[in-house]
């Protein structure tokens, strides 16, 4: 089985380093597609919490629930109204959260998701990963 513990905390101290050393100005920076930076640590957040919760229901035996594919143009649409000086930090507790649900989690609930083929509730550094080279790209 792949360590999800272990790329999940390298994912969340990658994260929150960034997010330690970023200004004001860096959160308006622009990632392209109507994104900003600030805007990419609120997707980060949401989508963290949303696993979590997502978890939790999985951990009460009520399954898996499925996910929305307009989620993430419904996310763009209130957007405006999150604060974007607190949605880096956001995204690190987001990310800290999954982190200690995943650990919580024990091997045949692991197994169970992994063959059910939720892992990517599971293990989210791809997903981190992948909005943290965009910002990392994008402040140069």
């Amino acid at each position: 089985m792949d360590n999800h513990a272990s790329t999940n905390a390298e994912s969340t101290e990658r994260l929150r380093a960034l997010v330690a050393t970023l200004s004001g100005a860096d959160l308006e920076r622009s990632l392209g597609g109507g994104w900003t930076v600030g805007f990419a640590f609120v997707h980060l957040a949401f989508w963290d919490h949303r696993q979590v919760a997502a978890l939790r229901q999985f951990e009460r035996g009520e399954g898996f629930p499925s996910e929305d594919y307009a989620t993430n143009a419904t996310l763009s649409l209130v957007a405006p109204i999150f604060d974007l000086s607190a949605a880096g930090q956001a995204a690190v507790n987001a990310a800290q959260e999954l982190d200690a649900m995943v650990e919580s989690l024990s091997v045949d609930q692991l197994t169970k998701l992994q063959e059910s083929g939720k892992s990517y509730a599971i293990d989210r550094a791809p997903h981190r990963d992948e909005h943290l080279q965009q910002i990392e790209e994008a402040l140069g």
